[in-house]
């Protein structure tokens, strides 16, 4: 049984889609600047990320996102740099993995006006259902890690969950047994309609 993790920082994962801030050959990936990492000269760190992006296995787009609360960037720049990557998603004809804490409204707000075509997914989502729902109801793809909330994960729709590690030190087959558990489903199931869902993954 295959466990698709979709976002990880743990380059000894298998079956995963790397984060990177750096390229690296041979592994599927994803690049961008997360909004911890946003620097005055940004531009210049996009660049970079433009070239890389270019790459046939880069796969997906981020993590890049709006964090209101470590970010040491404003909401305005953190805005533009979101918007350069959604841009570049769409160019590249890749999905777009976001980070987004406490600000999940601009975030729909944003979906709604860029109107992408590409699939945003936010990852290592932690709050309630009725959030998770709006996200949802907005279009988006959302992705549950070791830490979530049980009511949220029953809620969302197999057609729009992923599953990832992020961080965390678990086997990824633990956290989609969780999961599982939470959804009422066998983790077979699961696994399936989460490798059914990468499709939008075009190497997977």
């Amino acid at each position: 049984m295959d466990f698709l993790d979709i976002h990880t920082h743990d380059a000894g994962r298998e079956n995963a889609i790397l984060n990177c801030s750096t390229y690296t050959a041979g592994r599927n990936i994803s690049v961008g600047i997360h909004p911890w990492e946003i620097s005055e000269n940004w531009e210049r760190q996009f660049m970079e990320i433009e070239r890389m992006a270019a790459e046939c296995n880069v796969i997906a787009i981020g993590e890049c996102g709006i964090d209101n609360i470590k970010s040491t960037a404003n909401i305005d720049t953190q805005t533009e740099v979101f918007k350069a990557h959604a841009l570049l998603a769409e160019k590249g004809g890749k999905p777009l993995i976001i980070h987004c804490v406490k600000s999940l409204d601009r975030i729909i707000a944003l979906h709604r006006d860029i109107k992408p075509i590409q699939p945003w997914i936010i990852h290592g989502f932690r709050g309630k259902p009725q959030q998770a729902l709006q996200l949802v109801n907005a279009g988006l793809h959302i992705s549950l890690g070791e830490h979530f909330n049980l009511k949220s994960a029953e809620a969302i729709p197999v057609g729009r969950l992923f599953v990832e590690s992020d961080e965390s030190q678990l086997p990824i087959n633990r956290i989609y047994a969780a999961i599982a558990e939470a959804k009422k489903m066998p983790v077979e199931e699961l696994a399936v309609s989460v490798m059914r869902n990468a499709a939008i993954f075009e190497q997977f």
